[in-house]
């Protein structure tokens, strides 16, 4: 930073690439999710809209999301998304079983691509 508060030209070049770097992951991701084809609802996220990775039950609402979607929502808002009910990350249950069969899905969905 100079002296007038201005970022430099490398840390601008950074944040560029930066930047550059996280939309070509969300298109990567959203081209493996085309891949799969018709998604079952169940394994998508219901805030996100994207398939789970590690999908998580809240334990007062009961609803399913990905432990991503619910921890960045709690950065900000310590409440349950759906029942507006105080909530800690530590007490989402994960949902193990419903992670497994997403995987067997992802893995034959690509299987059958090749």
């Amino acid at each position: 930073m100079n002296k007038f508060g201005m970022k430099s030209d490398t840390d601008i070049k950074k944040l560029e690439k930066f930047v550059n770097e996280v939309e070509e992951v969300i298109r990567a991701e959203a081209a493996g999710e085309k891949e799969l084809g018709d998604i079952p609802d169940e394994f998508m996220d219901p805030i996100m809209c994207q398939i789970m990775k590690d999908p998580v039950t809240l334990p007062e609402s009961k609803q399913i999301v990905d432990r991503s979607t619910i921890t960045t929502h709690l950065l900000s808002d310590p409440t349950d998304p759906f029942n507006r009910r105080p909530l800690k990350i530590e007490q989402v249950i994960p949902n193990t079983e419903l992670k497994e069969r997403i995987n067997a899905f992802i893995n034959e969905s690509k299987r059958q691509k090749k």
